[in-house]
């Protein structure tokens, strides 16, 4: 085939989708879109200035990391994530989150980034900040995966974090959530690696993480969630 008889092939702005998605993402874990709230590519694109045609790539972009989900007509929402959801999104973490805290245990490896993730949780737990403790949380499990150097880990773990950090920003959205002990957890996670203790290492993330889980499964329980039908345009 000749390449040069072809028409232009019109490439995506990456950083522009890119941006949009950053934002769109922020204000979704934020809280500042409900669950169950419709995206249009319309009203997206007037809220943040942007072509419908980056609106549309940015919320692609999300419905890939499951944090917006479309419906059989192919509408997109804010999903209200069930207690199934959350069951299988905890149980797919685990056993890809063991591995890096294990191989960084055996090395004796904390890796800066997630010392930094968990200054940042310190300080949104003192203020109560609790969407800043859900990035500071996210960042710190990512940091400790990107630090096993494995790009396949990595992948696996990307797939499962959107709609994990949409589990998290549910749970920490409660004034009766204590980030302070939220943050020991963490902490007692980068002491056992620090120390070389894999089976503490271990230990320390099954508390986050089933801590996490039964908290999130506890109020969904208690009937705090809303229908988990979508509901009007988001503009």
């Amino acid at each position: 085939m000749n390449m040069s008889t072809r028409s232009p092939i019109a490439l995506e702005r990456t950083s522009l989708t890119d941006a949009l998605a950053t934002a769109l993402r922020s204000v979704i874990i934020g809280g500042e879109i409900e669950p169950g709230q419709r995206l249009s590519a319309t009203g997206v694109a007037e809220q943040f200035g942007v072509a419908a045609l980056t609106a549309r790539a940015g919320i692609d972009r999300l419905v890939a990391e499951g944090i917006v989900r479309r419906d059989q007509r192919g509408s997109a929402y804010v999903p209200r994530l069930t207690a199934d959801d959350v069951t299988d999104i905890y149980l797919s973490r685990r056993p890809i989150e063991e591995l890096a805290v294990v191989r960084l245990a055996d090395r004796q490896q904390v890796p800066d980034a997630a010392e930094r993730a968990l200054a940042a949780m310190v300080g949104a737990s003192t203020n109560r900040r609790y969407a800043d403790h859900t990035q500071a949380d996210i960042a710190m499990h990512r940091a400790l995966i990107e630090a096993t150097g494995s790009l396949r880990l990595r992948r696996m773990h990307e797939t499962v974090m959107g709609e994990a950090q949409l589990c998290i920003a549910q749970v920490r959205k409660h004034d009766g959530l204590d980030l302070v002990a939220l943050t020991e957890r963490h902490a007692d996670i980068l002491t056992a690696i620090r120390s070389g203790n894999r089976d503490a290492a271990v230990a320390a993330l099954a508390a986050d993480l089933d801590g996490c889980r039964r908290t999130l499964l506890t109020d969904l329980a208690a009937g705090t969630a809303a229908d988990p039908n979508p509901k009007e345009d988001h503009d």
